[in-house]
């Protein structure tokens, strides 16, 4: 770690570790980094620039290693059984020798600045990176006995920026206010899947994740709902030309029909004093990305799942010439229920994330307590979100199948704690 007269900084960084969950291959364990920064506003050309404070070029390179999928994934496993009153031993995993570590190459470019003595300052970043030799558990032929192998399939590539800006909006002796806000925006895109596949489908009946050349990755990948036929009631969907409908499930054309990944994350936090008062709140929002309700077969469905069923039941087709968006309702359970657009809708909110009231008493009063402090608050979490999703909570991934790939994911998922506490902080 170097640094030149306090405006020139060098970081060069690297990291060689054998032990792994692949065994002691250390071909796949040497990730060099490093970075570099210069502090403009130190230079004398910058000076006569009076409103500017602050000013900080940044750049880094590194590469990285990720070999987070569990204990001795390379090898072929056996575990204890039993069969018939016997026991005995039985495989319980793939063996796949040429499992190695997934890589990451990252170029990231930053601005750090503060104007006005920095009651205005903020980070500025784009990044670069690219994901090779990506871990994935793949599906497999039943017949081997399992159904999923981890393996290395192909490629993937994130770039974005990333905005922070906080600014002092009011700073006098009786009154302050502050507001920090930042911006991310990410684009993800599958560049290549080994064994000239241009798609992995989703491993799931239920679910769409799916990975696609060209797309980001987890996009939704599946039949495409186009209604109810008037007629009688059938749940219709898209051909594979995407103009002809068909009743028959297994003859729908497969499309990309969502995305979990949002295009924009962001939140703002903003903090009030007056006199000993304080108001700190945090709203938060995700724009741009779509969720599948994977219990929507069960809660749009007259078969005997107990479920409850979505209050657009009501508008349900019930005899020929009704318009409506809602199928025929059958005891089979089978019209219009399959894993489909039809469940995928719109994830985008903004949520009031938290918020905090609190006093702080004063000087003269901390004094006659003989305490150095003395704060009453009450802070509330979750109380407000904006959004259109039907579900209990926008703000969902069912954690029983989340991973890199399954995003925006629901099932039944419990919606996030709304709760109130309030407390005193005392210092004596």
């Amino acid at each position: 770690n170097y640094q030149f007269k306090n405006r020139y900084l060098l970081y060069l960084s690297g990291r060689e570790d054998g032990s792994s969950v692949f065994g002691n291959d250390k071909r796949y364990g040497f990730f060099p980094a490093g970075s570099v920064g210069w502090i403009l506003s130190e230079e004398e050309f910058m000076k006569k620039i009076n409103f500017l404070n602050y000013l900080k070029l940044r750049a880094s390179y590194g590469l990285t290693g990720n070999d987070d999928i569990g204990y001795y994934a390379s090898l072929g496993l056996w575990g204890g059984s039993a069969y018939g009153g016997t026991s005995g031993l039985s495989p319980t995993q793939l063996a796949n020798s040429d499992l190695h570590w997934e890589k990451d190459k990252e170029f990231d470019i930053g601005i750090e600045f503060g104007i006005l003595k920095s009651r205005i300052s903020g980070e500025i970043d784009y990044y670069n990176r690219k994901t090779t030799d990506l871990l994935y558990e793949v599906p497999v032929p039943s017949a081997s006995g399992f159904t999923t192998q981890w393996k290395n399939i192909g490629s993937i590539q994130n770039r974005g920026f990333e905005f922070v800006l906080n600014t002092q909006n009011i700073n006098s002796k009786s009154f302050k206010w502050t507001t920090s806000l930042n911006i991310s925006h990410n684009r993800n895109k599958v560049l290549r899947l080994d064994g000239n596949q241009t798609i992995i489908p989703a491993n799931s009946s239920r679910y769409l994740n799916s990975l696609v050349i060209g797309e980001s990755i987890g996009v939704f990948y599946g039949p495409k709902y186009a209604g109810v036929d008037p007629e009688n009631g059938d749940a219709l969907y898209y051909k594979e030309d995407g103009k002809e409908k068909t009743n028959d499930y297994n003859e729908a054309g497969y499309f990309i029909v969502g995305d979990p990944n949002p295009d924009w994350i962001g939140g703002i936090t903003n903090i009030i004093n007056y006199k000993g008062i304080e108001l700190n709140f945090l709203f938060q929002g995700v724009f741009g990305n779509q969720i599948i309700n994977g219990a929507g077969s069960f809660m749009t469905s007259s078969f005997d799942y107990f479920d409850n069923q979505t209050r657009d039941a009501l508008n349900r087709w019930q005899k020929p010439g009704d318009i409506t968006n809602y199928p025929q309702l059958r005891f089979d359970g089978g019209n219009g229920t399959g894993a489909s657009s039809r469940y995928v809708y719109d994830g985008d909110y903004v949520r009031l994330k938290n918020i905090t009231l609190s006093y702080n008493l004063p000087a003269s009063v901390i004094k006659r307590l003989k305490l150095q402090s003395l704060k009453i608050y009450v802070t509330g979490v979750n109380l407000l979100t904006f959004t259109d999703y039907p579900g209990w909570d926008p703000e969902v991934n069912a954690d029983f199948r989340a991973g890199n790939v399954n995003q925006g994911t629901d099932f039944y998922s419990a919606p996030q704690i709304k709760n109130f506490s309030f407390g005193l902080n005392v210092s004596f």
